[in-house]
Order: C-alpha cells, then structure tokens, then sequence
C-alpha cells in the first residue's frame, strides 16, 4: 500500500477510521500494561486521534509518527497547541506540550526517538496495513522496541464482505506475527458492528474487535 493511499485519504477527508471520542479499549485496559507517568507511550500512525490526548491526560508523554502532515495539524489544533517544527533528517517533527509526533515513514524513524519508549498503543497500526506490511511491522516492533508491551485493538470481520483498510485480523493471525516473541493475552472480545455505521454502509454484517496486550518474551 503506497503513502499516497493515506496522503489521499486526509486530503478528501475521507477518515471514516477516526473517533471524535477515546476509545473504550484504551480506557479500560490501559492500566493492565503497568506502565506509570510520565513514561513514554508510542502511537504508530497515529492520525489525530483523541486517545492520545487520552494517555496524556494521564501523564504520559506521547510520541507519535504519522504520514500526513494535515493529521498532525489538525490534532495540535484541537488541542489548541502551537508547536515547534523542527526538520530532522526526512522528518517534520511537530513538538508542544506532551507530544512529540513525527510526519513521515514510521519504517525509517531514527532510533532517538524510541529510546524513552516504555509501551506502544496500537489501534490504527496492524489493521491498517496489508499483509505483507502487517509482517515488516511486526518485525519492526520486535527489532526497535522489543521490550515495550503493547495494547492492540484488532478487527476480525468476512474479508469476502469488505476489503480492507482496515484489514481482518483475526487471532490466529496476530499470533502468527508476534507470538514467537510476545506473550499475546486476549483481554475482550466483542462484537461492535453496530457501532460502526461506515462500514455497516461498505457492507460488513459482522465486525469483531478484540484487545490485545502483547509483552516480550525474549
């Protein structure tokens, strides 16, 4: 999947995967992590997500990476933020208050940024990547932060219904990326479709979401 795909979809403001409000996963597992303020939280790919204003709010320090440059600005607006912009490398790093969010390829961030990490929120990453691309992260993850637990949110739907983004990931499959390296715990599994009118209209009749925490084992 290209960096237009997305670039594209925050142009024409088709973002149909964003939520005005904080996720329930988030808020109620967060605390199973045990990770304290002000640690810090990476979120990949985090759009303008409210979550993590969420995290925040609890202390954290959030650092985030995110290909539009309109997703960023549009969540240090909301939160009626002026950053300091700084080039670093093929990055635009946008930096106020708690945050610290990177405009650019998440496969190429410098490893300075990661260093403070001690969790990773992950509602936006895995579903959204093809297969393929589902692999290099997960690779990623466990090359650049191969101690910091996760939160995941997944999805699991009929692929034959809908294609993705986001992308059907079943159990069977987080497992398959991460369990030679995670311990993977199911913490809810749940079915929200009715929560979720965008892609009831693309014509999903189920929708399954289920929250994961993922801690090394190496």
């Amino acid at each position: 999947m290209e960096p237009s795909f997305w670039l594209e979809r925050w142009q024409s403001k088709n973002i149909g995967f964003h939520r005005e409000a904080y996720h329930p996963a988030l808020q109620g597992h967060w605390h199973k992590l045990g990770v304290e303020p002000p640690s810090s939280v990476f979120v990949p790919l985090c759009g303008m997500s409210r979550d993590m204003e969420w995290l925040a709010q609890r202390g954290h320090r959030v650092v985030g990476v995110e290909l539009s440059e309109l997703a960023i600005d549009a969540f240090m607006n909301g939160q009626n933020l002026t950053p300091v912009v700084e080039v670093r490398g093929e990055f635009i790093v946008k930096s106020a208050g708690p945050y610290e969010l990177w405009c650019g390829d998440l496969f190429t961030l410098p490893e300075a940024c990661l260093v403070s990490i001690s969790a990773i929120y992950d509602r936006a990453s895995l579903v959204a990547l093809p297969p393929p691309m589902q692999t290099r992260y997960a690779q990623w993850l466990k090359q650049k932060l191969p101690g910091a637990p996760v939160l995941i949110v997944s999805l699991g739907y009929d692929q034959s219904e809908m294609t993705g983004p986001p992308f059907s990931l079943p159990e069977a499959r987080v497992r398959e990326l991460l369990g030679d390296h995670y311990d993977v715990v199911v913490l809810s599994s749940d079915e929200v479709i009715n929560d979720n009118e965008a892609l009831r209209n693309r014509g999903l009749t189920k929708l399954h979401e289920t929250v994961y925490i993922a801690r090394g084992t190496l």
